[in-house]
């Protein structure tokens, strides 16, 4: 049983084409078109055999999908799983999904909650769907892994009614990633999961933080969609819903304006005026740029306190996890987290966090709380999700 994986990101699209119950992908590649969107570059690289890149023509998920399949060489047949990485799956998909046609059309209602990663998601489907007919297509959804988090930390303090007949609530996200670092962690600690209470921080272009007791998360800092909680790249976080009130009531702004301010123009883009990439940031505010320094500041200030929160709703952690892009690369931002929550239990072992390369463990001797680093997989957690999707519905 072969299982392609296809991740589609705001601009790119990762896969990796795994076989049997392998750990390790036959082949993973790359579409990226940041930045121009009429030319792109795919990287593809198997297993043992250096990483070749090429030029193609990708100016959308749709199109990038079909230039990996191309690229694999991916052939057309019913011992083919296709696994695809969903972000919003609302209250309807508590755990993965076969994408039918119903299925498809739930996705897609869902677009307006997280419109930087459903559209997307959708494109990438479709294409797949039509350069694979024969294969079974499995939808993975972030949002399943807190499906089970208590009410207390999924019901906002708005006219209750929104919540009984609307069905808003906190979601969560980033859950794929999660899912993988706990299991990771664990086996890192030698420690049984279900004995374990962790904070996990994902940080990346999107940036979420979950704690998580037994294995199953409790409480989260993405809500409804993914703009809620950390400061990310381009998306705000938490803001004062006054501000956006007075934006619309004295400024004039748009629902629509509004939306893309906070999706795509805020975050430490909107703060440093330089970039959203983390790494670019970082250099303008070692070159002097005092509003680049200001957005690094801010970003690891919400992501301590996002921590010291957490930890409290745990009544204490046995770990703590950096993870994603930036989480799991940013020797600078984990010193910078850390430094200022020793009274949790923390302690960072400084040469430790400047060298390792994940997976890792960062803290000191005698810390109370093991501080780890992580390179999430959520190539592999989709394709073991999408395996067992496909198993539950031969065994109905």
């Amino acid at each position: 049983m072969r299982v392609l994986v296809l991740n589609a990101g705001s601009s790119s699209l990762k896969f990796s084409l795994f076989h049997d119950l392998g750990t390790t992908p036959t082949a993973e590649g790359l579409v990226d078109w940041a930045g121009a969107r009429s030319r792109a570059v795919l990287s593809l690289e198997w297993r043992d055999t250096p990483r070749r890149a090429e030029a193609v023509v990708a100016r959308n998920h749709r199109e990038a999908a079909a230039c990996a399949v191309d690229a694999l060489g991916v052939a057309a047949s019913k011992d083919l799983i296709v696994g695809h990485r969903v972000v919003h799956g609302g209250i309807g998909f508590r755990n993965s999904a076969i994408v039918d046609t119903a299925v498809r059309a739930r996705i897609a209602e869902l677009c307006s909650l997280a419109p930087l990663h459903n559209p997307p998601a959708l494109e990438a489907i479709d294409a797949a769907q039509e350069s694979l007919p024969d294969a079974t297509h499995v939808a993975v959804f972030d949002t399943a892994f807190y499906a089970d988090m208590p009410p207390a930390a999924t019901i906002y303090a708005v006219p209750y009614e929104w919540h009984a007949n609307w069905g808003i609530r906190r979601f969560g996200f980033h859950g794929i990633s999660q899912a993988y670092c706990t299991r990771r962690a664990a086996a890192m600690l030698d420690r049984n999961v279900g004995e374990l209470s962790l904070v996990s921080c994902h940080l990346g272009n999107g940036a979420s933080a979950a704690a998580i007791r037994g294995g199953r998360a409790i409480d989260t800092t993405m809500g409804f969609t993914p703009m809620e909680g950390l400061m990310m790249g381009t998306r705000s976080g938490d803001v004062d819903p006054g501000i956006l009130i007075d934006a619309m009531r004295r400024r004039g702004l748009s629902v629509d304006e509004l939306d893309d301010a906070l999706n795509r123009r805020s975050g430490l883009l909107g703060v440093s005026g330089v970039s959203s990439d983390y790494r670019k940031v970082e250099e303008a505010a070692v070159q002097g740029n005092d509003r680049a320094r200001l957005a690094l500041d801010i970003y690891a200030a919400r992501v301590r306190s996002a921590i010291g929160s957490l930890a409290v709703s745990l009544g204490g952690i046995d770990a703590l996890i950096f993870t994603g892009g930036i989480g799991a690369n940013a020797a600078n931002l984990r010193a910078d987290v850390c430094q200022g929550i020793e009274c949790l239990g923390v302690r960072l072992d400084v040469e430790a966090n400047a060298s390792c390369t994940p997976d890792a463990e960062i803290s000191a001797d005698g810390s109370r709380v093991r501080v780890l680093t992580i390179r999430s997989r959520e190539d592999l957690m989709i394709a073991t999700e999408a395996r067992r999707a496909v198993e539950a519905l031969a065994r109905q």
